[in-house]
């Protein structure tokens, strides 16, 4: 496996595993209120987080499209997450957070979701990849996936502290 390869893997796990840290962090505070979308964006050592507000919040979803899109080409590594709904096998919804994730070399951004209860705030069950082979990466980088993700989760100190108690 290339070296470039594994970097990926590092940086989407880890910039994936602080979003969801970040998102888990502020879902935790908001006592059930919706979070804004906001993206992450990595370029060496040096990261920005854009939060994206606006009237509504199919508008604020569309601006930070807007601001990936222009950024892409110049940054190594960007991740989004905004709030959403999943229909479970029973009809009902899920209050989930939505995770894109793009570095230099996928083929496409890796979509995640994280399900979670907003009041009283729990997280539950584990983030679900749904594109992990068609961003480009293999199955056997899973494990490192998952690890580099747990990196990203503890590199969020606040949350880290809390994140036992949050999962169901």
């Amino acid at each position: 496996m290339a070296n470039e390869e594994m970097m990926n893997i590092e940086l989407i796990g880890n910039i994936v595993g602080l979003i969801l840290a970040h998102s888990a962090y502020i879902g935790s505070g908001q006592d059930g209120e919706l979070m804004v979308p906001y993206v992450i964006f990595q370029s060496g050592e040096n990261r920005e987080l854009q939060n994206f507000e606006a009237e509504t919040q199919q508008r604020a979803v569309d601006l930070a499209h807007e601001a990936i899109e222009k950024h892409q080409h110049i940054v190594d590594v960007w991740a989004y997450a905004q709030e959403g709904l999943v229909t479970l096998e029973d009809g009902s919804k899920q209050d989930v957070y939505l995770i894109k994730a793009w570095a230099q070399g996928l083929s496409e951004p890796i979509q995640l979701y994280q399900m979670f209860h907003p009041k009283p705030f729990k997280l539950i069950g584990s983030i679900k990849i749904l594109n992990f082979e068609g961003a480009g990466f293999e199955l056997e980088q899973a494990e490192a996936f998952h690890s580099a993700l747990n990196s990203g989760i503890t590199s969020h100190q606040k949350a880290n502290e809390k994140w036992e108690g949050w999962l169901e």
